[in-house]
């Protein structure tokens, strides 16, 4: 099956090469790659022109951020299976090999989770962290248990719920999920670290860590970031569950039910400081 991998792009320059190196050398033939660049002027074009060849397509033209440049990347997209990687994070060796593995395995899945590894600027070790396991209670009672751009899903899945919502910018990502959630399909978890979130104060994830939370611009993300919250409540419903006495042993039991959740808290304490280089080479 073919996997297409949007990458959106935006002045990233310190990070892009990293980032579309580590899909274009994954061991998976059936790959298709497409770069959306939304204009950058830090010198991102110059450094992807050598691997243009490599590109299904490679495009630098002014959009309205994130979201759009997604939307557009899998419109343009052919595989049957579609996932997205930032320029400023890292697809981990056998991902794309390994996602194709659990659709082959699971005819009914239509979707995928891989597992994420967070790293500095300098690509040391921050976390590592394995998802819990699939549960529909968790969804009925309003818990995401699927997080972070790592997931893989069918294109007719994507399509059913209407695509990536352009007019979000900060979380697209968990409001997509929640849709696919509650259109009544569920995932599977892939086994193995998948992708590595990279946090600097450039990133929207993370810009708040590095961050005065009086300054102007990152009190107008948080502001952008609570109405996004309250969109995506209002698309959970029924679903949404405040949080109570109950639902802190229930995440709890979740969690512990979850051998790969447990276990990444082991490889936080082996590995935290450590460079992610050396823990791939001790993964081969």
């Amino acid at each position: 099956m073919k996997i297409s991998v949007v990458i959106p792009s935006y002045n990233q320059a310190s990070f892009v090469k990293e980032a579309l190196v580590s899909v274009l050398e994954q061991d998976y033939a059936e790959k298709e790659v497409l770069f959306l660049d939304g204009g950058s002027t830090d010198g991102t074009m110059e450094i992807i022109e050598p691997y243009r060849s490599q590109l299904a397509v490679c495009i630098s033209e002014k959009d309205s951020g994130q979201s759009d440049a997604l939307a557009k990347g899998f419109a343009r997209a052919t595989g049957q299976i579609l996932t997205w990687l930032n320029t400023d994070d890292v697809l981990l060796p056998g991902a794309l090999a390994d996602a194709a593995r659990v659709f082959d395995n699971n005819p009914t899945a239509e979707w995928a989770f891989g597992n994420v590894i967070w790293v500095d600027a300098a690509d040391k070790i921050l976390r590592c962290r394995k998802g819990e396991v699939w549960g529909k209670t968790a969804v009925f009672l309003g818990m995401m248990t699927a997080c972070g751009p790592s997931a893989f899903f069918s294109r007719s899945l994507y399509e059913r719920v209407g695509g990536i919502n352009r007019q979000l910018h900060y979380m697209m990502d968990t409001e997509l999920w929640w849709r696919f959630s509650l259109c009544g399909s569920n995932y599977v978890r892939l086994p193995r670290y998948t992708w590595a979130l990279r946090l600097h104060e450039s990133a929207k994830t993370s810009s708040h860590m590095f961050s005065d939370p009086n300054d102007p611009n990152q009190l107008r993300i948080e502001t952008a970031k609570a109405q996004e919250r309250e969109h995506i409540a209002g698309i959970k419903g029924a679903n949404e569950v405040r949080s109570g006495p109950l639902m802190a042993p229930f995440r709890i039991a979740l969690k512990a039910a979850s051998p790969g959740y447990i276990w990444s808290y082991l490889d936080s304490w082996r590995w935290r400081g450590r460079s992610l280089s050396m823990f791939l080479e001790q993964m081969r």
